[in-house]
């Protein structure tokens, strides 16, 4: 009885925190959309889903962009796309120092383009695979889905994050330097807060996600309808 009792109650925040990203998207991409769904991002990954997807005996996978190939390391500013928000599409985004026509570096500029897909080609990984999935290049380095989240939950949500805090130094840095070449929407919001938001969109869209929520949903009406037979 107190297992079921537990699991009932994690099915609950989990739902809650799903039900949030799923309003989230539905909003226009904003600070404030980013600095929330960070924070209930950064809950899901930090073992409730996945403790929760193994109670159940669901699997996680994620459909996810397959960079393999993509000259991450030579961006000036990477950012991933292909999610959408709100209705709006937002496709990947690449600069890559653009040389004259007639530089011995243009032949390289020219391989950067060429393996930079406009739309990816999505491959299904582990949840945890996806957390440490690329989604930003600045100058070169490059930041992971968990790290980010976790840099916006953390410097944006008030979520304090633990000790490792290399990650956050290293994206402030990128910020610093790339400037404005990071604002790629139309209401100058920071690729850090896009990929926030658009690591929301691929988690909510991904089948295996969309199967637990409706599992979860079964659930809490079974467990509601037992409560009452036992009440009566």
């Amino acid at each position: 009885m107190i297992a079921n009792d537990v699991l009932v109650r994690r099915t609950e925040v989990v739902r809650i925190h799903l039900n949030i990203l799923e309003g989230l998207l539905l909003e226009s991409p904003s600070v404030s959309s980013a600095i929330r769904a960070s924070i209930s991002l950064r809950f899901l990954m930090e073992g409730a889903l996945s403790r929760l997807a193994g109670e159940m005996g669901a699997r996680l996978l994620v459909p996810t962009p397959n960079l393999a190939g993509v000259p991450l390391t030579q961006a000036l500013v990477f950012a991933c796309g292909g999610y959408a928000i709100a209705g709006a599409a937002f496709a990947p985004y690449y600069a890559y120092r653009k040389p004259g026509e007639n530089s011995p570096h243009r032949p390289q500029y020219e391989r950067e383009v060429t393996a930079s897909p406009e739309v990816h080609n999505f491959i299904d990984i582990k949840f945890g695979a996806f957390q440490n999935s690329i989604c930003l290049a600045i100058l070169g380095r490059t930041f992971t889905r968990g790290t980010v989240v976790r840099y916006v939950a953390n410097k944006c949500g008030g979520a304090h994050h633990h000790d490792d805090t290399a990650g956050f130094d290293e994206i402030e840095h990128g910020i610093t330097n790339a400037g404005h070449s990071l604002e790629l929407n139309a209401n100058g919001l920071s690729a850090v807060f896009m990929e926030t938001i658009g690591t929301a969109n691929f988690l909510l869209t991904a089948p295996d996600i969309i199967k637990l929520r409706s599992d979860i949903a079964t659930l809490e009406t079974n467990a509601t309808e037992c409560s009452r037979v036992d009440g009566a």
